[in-house]
């Protein structure tokens, strides 16, 4: 399985896009297909939601509530439909595989790609990154140290983005 895992990520062409146009890029994927009622059927994007969700509900304490929102049956929708996928299954999958590697090694580090997969998979302003434990602040520095930790982790991904070079 690591094998094919490496096979994966070595066949992308990383150049294509900087970080944060490969991170939007999967959401405009995980989203490009659709049911009847609105939820993805696309089975990987289904998996990242529950992991995601799965992640979220052993919170214990003050953040049940949140947690018990967000195992709900409630449709996760794109905010931001105007960028058109132009990565291929393989290519989503190597990014997946960028956020799932790095899950579960530190609380903190789980807080930052949280913001992340929240700002570019799910399209969410950074206001909605906003509780009570997190300040609008806090949320803008919670994506920049994610970004910052990926590109630590994968440093052949070009960070800046391309519209402002």
């Amino acid at each position: 399985m690591n094998a094919a895992v490496n096979h994966i990520m070595q066949n992308v062409d990383w150049t294509r896009f900087s970080l944060e146009e490969w991170l939007y890029q999967f959401g405009a994927w995980m989203h490009s297909s659709s049911g009847p009622c609105g939820k993805s059927i696309n089975p990987i994007a289904v998996a990242m939601d529950q992991a995601v969700k799965k992640r979220k509900q052993q919170v214990k304490g003050k953040e049940q509530i949140i947690a018990d929102w967000m195992v709900s049956d409630e449709v996760t929708t794109v905010k931001r439909k105007c960028i058109t996928c132009e990565i291929t299954d393989n290519e989503a999958r190597a990014v997946q595989r960028l956020i799932l590697d790095m899950q579960g090694k530190s609380h903190v580090l789980d807080e930052w790609l949280d913001a992340v997969i929240d700002r570019y998979f799910y399209g969410s302003p950074i206001s909605a990154l906003v509780n009570e434990s997190r300040t609008l602040m806090d949320a803008k520095f919670d994506i920049k140290c994610g970004l910052a930790a990926i590109h630590s982790k994968y440093p052949f991904i070009d960070f800046k983005s391309k519209s402002s070079q």
